[in-house]
This record gives structure tokens, C-alpha cells and sequence, in this order.
């Protein structure tokens, strides 16, 4: 691979579900120019919600992916690395025996972020490309983060509800039962109804509402049938109630084996968006609203942003 010679810089997010890397560099006014991105599915917090521990399996697969990242980093001569945990490393017990691993054998460090560290990260990463009031969610493996404002965040929470999480507490059954999935929706209504009471709204703007995280590109992908991820479709796509329901039925009619092969979804996330759907029906439940924004950029844009851009490197 040809080695690149502008000031690249890297930003590694270690999720309950995945472990992603985008490669950036400063563009234009100071825009975020994309490089690369990488993915894979290491779910790192494999039962971290029962044991409150990562096991050794999840912590040997991202090993493995943090060791092929780095590796991608020095290919494109990345100049400096950020990287940074969420849910799985916040509520883990060893979770410092995990960092030590990984600043071992790969020598990149990992700050464990908060729920309002992400959720801020977050809100950056959106601000950058949708203006106005809006009501930002994002549902992780093992946290869905809420947050609210305009040019800056006026309300945020983070939730211990999450695809990963709810997946391993609420369902027993492939595929699960129909009381099995209204527990879960009851459960994530009543927390994040719970959570927007306590949000000051402005009345006089209506907000927008937009998802962010894989669960809700994922919809996307599967509302379009999207054989290869395009960001150019999937961005500021729409998905409504209606729409949701068709793929939450969908879902649910079908066993794992089954939802491998749905157009649009990726093999690896096949046992858990279904309770990610779920949380996203909630979510539009408690807003009020009937449909919802999905945005290409998250956290790690925001952490882009915060980490590197905003310093002007």
C-alpha cells in the first residue's frame, strides 16, 4: 500500500458491539476529509450486563482488531491515534486489565468515556452536518445516549439500555416471543420517557429528531435493501413509524439463521438489531414523533473534531 504523506490522524471507538477506526485528515475550512474507515464486529460486551466482567474471548477478539488497526494506521502513516472505550469498558470490572492488554500489545492508550463524554461526542459529530434544534439519540451495544439543543447541548442523559445488552436480558427465544418483545419495549419506553421529562424543550421550535450508531444505519440499509453500505443514500435518509413496524415484523418473524440473509443487514449484527429496532420505536414512542433523521456522523466524528481539528493539527 502506497503510504500517504498529508498529516493523518486516526480515531478508534471501542463498542460494546464493534470496534470502529476512521483515518481523517483537515480539509477545507477545517472540514473533516475521510481517509478510511474500518469495522469489525468484536462485541465487547458479551455479557458484561450479567457478569459485569469482558471475557476472554471478547477481549482476545479485540485484540486482534486493535492489532489489524493499528497496523492500517502505520499503512497510512497516521501521525497520532485517539482512541476511546464506552458501555462495555464503563461498567466492566476489569476493565483496566483490558486497557493494559491492549497499550501492550498494540501501544495505543484508550480513555474510557463517560455517558455525557459520549453524548457529547455525539452531538459534535451531528452539528456538523445538521443545523437546527434537534433531539439526538444514539443506541450502542450496552448504552443509548439522549441528548437535546441547538448550537449547543442543552439536555443529555445516558441510558443503560442498549442492542447488546437488551438482546442477552430480554430475549430467550430465536426468534423471541411477542411478550418477551413488549417487555422490552415497555422497559425502554418507561426509561426514556422517564429521561425526556426531565429535558427543557423549547415549545416555540420544533425539534428534530435524528439517529446516529449503527443500529439506525442499519435500518436504513434495510428500509432500502442496500446491498453495499452507501453513505450517500443513507445519510439523511428518513425512516418512519410505518416503516419501522414493517421491519420490526419482519424481523421477529424470522430466526437468526433467517435474518442473516436479509438485504441490507450485515451478517454479524443479525442477532441484535431486532431489540435495537425496538428501542428505536421506543424512542419515536416517548418523542411524539412518527419519524426520525438518520445521520452518517457520530461520535467519531465529534471525537475527530474535539481531539484534532478543533486544535487546528
Amino acid at each position: 500500500m502506497i503510504k500517504k504523506k498529508e498529516n493523518n490522524y486516526a480515531v478508534i471507538d471501542f463498542g460494546s458491539n464493534s470496534i470502529r477506526m476512521l483515518i481523517f485528515r483537515r480539509g477545507k475550512k477545517g472540514s473533516l476529509f475521510q481517509v478510511n474507515r474500518s469495522l469489525r464486529y468484536t462485541r465487547l460486551g458479551q455479557n458484561v450486563g450479567k457478569s459485569g466482567m469482558i471475557c476472554e474471548d471478547a477481549m482476545a477478539r479485540n485484540l486482534e482488531a486493535a492489532t489489524e488497526f493499528a497496523g492500517i494506521a502505520e499503512d497510512y502513516d497516521v501521525k497520532e491515534i485517539y482512541a476511546y472505550g464506552t458501555s462495555a469498558l464503563r461498567d466492566a470490572a476489569n476493565a483496566a486489565q483490558f486497557l493494559a492488554l491492549i497499550r501492550e500489545k498494540t501501544g495505543i492508550d484508550i480513555d474510557i468515556l463517560s455517558g455525557v463524554e459520549e453524548a457529547q461526542y455525539g452531538f459534535l459529530g451531528v452539528s456538523q452536518c445538521c443545523k437546527g434544534s434537534g433531539l439526538v439519540f444514539d443506541i450502542g451495544g450496552g448504552s443509548t445516549e439522549m441528548i437535546y439543543g441547538k448550537t449547543e447541548i442543552t439536555d443529555m442523559i445516558s441510558l443503560n439500555l442498549g442492542c447488546v445488552r437488551s438482546t442477552e436480558e430480554y430475549f430467550a427465544q430465536d426468534p423471541p416471543t411477542e411478550e418477551e418483545m413488549k417487555a422490552l419495549f415497555e422497559q425502554a419506553c418507561s426509561q426514556i420517557e422517564s429521561a425526556l421529562a426531565g429535558f427543557h424543550f423549547n415549545e416555540e421550535e420544533p425539534f428534530k429528531l435524528v439517529g446516529i450508531g449503527g443500529t439506525v444505519t442499519s435500518l436504513a440499509t434495510i428500509d432500502q435493501g442496500l446491498m453495499i453500505y452507501d453513505s450517500s443514500k443513507v445519510h439523511n435518509s428518513v425512516i418512519t413509524v410505518k416503516e419501522l413496524d414493517g421491519i420490526i415484523s419482519d424481523l421477529a418473524s424470522k430466526n437468526l439463521e433467517e435474518r442473516q440473509t436479509i438485504p441490507g443487514l450485515e451478517a454479524k449484527r443479525a442477532d441484535i438489531i431486532l431489540a435495537g429496532a425496538i428501542i428505536v420505536k421506543a424512542v419515536l414512542k416517548a418523542s411524539g414523533r412518527d419519524f426520525f433523521t438518520v445521520c452518517d456522523y457520530d461520535n467519531m466524528e465529534g471525537a475527530a473534531y474535539t481531539r484534532f481539528l478543533s486544535q487546528g493539527k
